[in-house]
């Protein structure tokens, strides 16, 4: 999740996938010591409790989300449309029973997902980011929304790209509209160029209750494949991208990047 922060994989990992691993698996004791995504990059230990509007019993509304115009510049190997078929869990933590699962298990993962949007007057590729968002699942019992709050980036450049997702996932009873369960998500993803149109993703995705505990935590990885080339996108979900685009490198003294 990751993703996505998912971008792009803010989506990064789905909540039910993670959960449904973590409660089928066997886990051994916990070894000393905390994982950390190569690079340095940690998770928190604990995160502030969710607002009551989205704790259990409560009714929900989705409510009209102020997108901040923020954009990153990405490099040309991570631009472009990208699927993922499939994903290696390569550590399985549950915090409640203080244990852990380090065996490598292989699970379907499909899902498509693009960078880039605008280029800038130098051949520049740049992405929008937007947070925070509402992504919103339909299922048999409930709806499932995810609440992405703030996406981080830590690292972009030839070398690889990193970034840190927060989000509330709140899930909804289609009988009564009110929330059967909520909890918080943290992921940390990165991406590094592996070989012409492939990627390696590393992908860490750490559950914490309503009060903010941390509950599980699953760390994956993956080589994904471009499916299509970068091309300008200067409409999206209702947004002109163009112009806030525009807009953005005017805002930050870049008016010279202009296109």
């Amino acid at each position: 999740m990751k993703k996505g922060i998912i971008i792009g994989r803010s989506a990064r990992f789905a909540p039910l996938v993670l959960l449904a691993l973590l409660t089928s698996i066997s886990f051994l004791p916990v070894q000393a010591g905390s994982w950390t995504i190569q690079g340095g990059i940690e998770h928190q230990e604990s995160l502030p409790s969710i607002d009551s509007s989205v704790r259990k019993g409560s009714r929900f509304s989705a409510g009209i989300e102020e997108q901040a115009n923020q954009w990153v510049k990405v490099p040309e190997w991570l631009s472009g449309t990208w699927i993922v078929r499939d994903e290696t869990a390569i550590l399985r933590r549950d915090f409640i029973k203080d244990k852990v699962d380090d065996h490598p298990s292989v699970f379907s993962a499909h899902q498509e997902f693009t960078y880039g949007s605008q280029k800038d007057r130098q051949g520049g590729i740049w992405h929008y980011v937007g947070v925070p968002y509402t992504s919103k699942t339909r299922l048999t019992a409930y709806q499932e929304f995810h609440q992405v709050k703030e996406k981080q980036f830590l690292k972009a450049n030839e070398n690889g790209v990193q970034f840190r997702t927060l989000m509330t996932v709140v899930r909804v009873s289609n009988l009564n509209n009110r929330v059967s369960d909520s909890f918080q998500q943290e992921s940390i993803t990165r991406y590094r160029p592996y070989e012409d149109g492939v990627i390696e993703m590393t992908a860490s995705t750490k559950t914490f209750d309503a009060s903010g505990r941390a509950m599980f935590q699953q760390d994956n990885e993956a080589k994904i494949r471009r499916y299509k080339h970068f091309a300008v996108i200067n409409q999206k979900d209702g947004k002109n991208l163009r112009e806030l685009f525009v807009q953005y490198l005017q805002d930050n003294g870049l008016s010279n990047l202009i296109p």
